[in-house]
């Protein structure tokens, strides 16, 4: 984790007396949901869309059915869909502020995000999305650039209302 994310996400955390601690928090709900999706997919003719917490992890059996269709809330007003994204196999994760609130830190700096509102990553692996998304909402102005190295695809949201895709690297 931290290799890709150039020290950014770090499952180290300083405790009160500035010890590093382990805190899998921002990777374990990820990282679950998708050792769970992989018992769905041994299913025969089965579909399987597994959320933890809004991060999916989806799976489509039949190459003629219709991909499944994830919904990505507006940071602003979260009962309004900004994006509809067919996913066929893969998974979506998002980092942002609006449901628990300035949560995620740059882990070289310890600020919080100033010009995003959030980042939607599609990837292979929900952990990859995960790790990628709370990387890229953690990089604030540089999410962008950073996520067109990635191997996904990503909505960022700015906190001015405008939305960018970026298309990284085929995943």
């Amino acid at each position: 984790m931290l290799f890709r994310s150039g020290g950014v996400f770090s499952a180290w955390r300083p405790d009160a007396e500035g010890v590093l601690r382990l805190d899998p928090s921002g990777v374990v709900k990820g990282w679950a949901d998708e050792r769970a999706a992989r018992h769905l997919r041994v299913l025969p003719d089965t579909d399987s869309c597994l959320s933890a917490g809004g991060d999916l992890t989806c799976h489509v059996a039949d190459p003629a059915s219709a991909p499944w269709g994830i919904g990505v809330e507006d940071p602003a007003d979260p009962r309004r869909l900004l994006a509809r994204i067919p996913v066929r196999s893969g998974a979506v994760a998002t980092s942002g502020a609006t449901h628990r609130g300035a949560h995620v830190v740059d882990a070289r700096t310890g600020r919080t995000p100033q010009l995003l509102a959030s980042v939607t990553v599609v990837a292979a692996s929900l952990t990859d999305a995960d790790i990628d998304a709370t990387t890229a909402f953690a990089l604030d102005g540089d999410a962008v650039t950073w996520l067109g190295l990635r191997p996904c695809v990503a909505l960022v949201v700015w906190r001015d209302g405008r939305t960018e895709t970026v298309t990284g690297r085929p995943y």
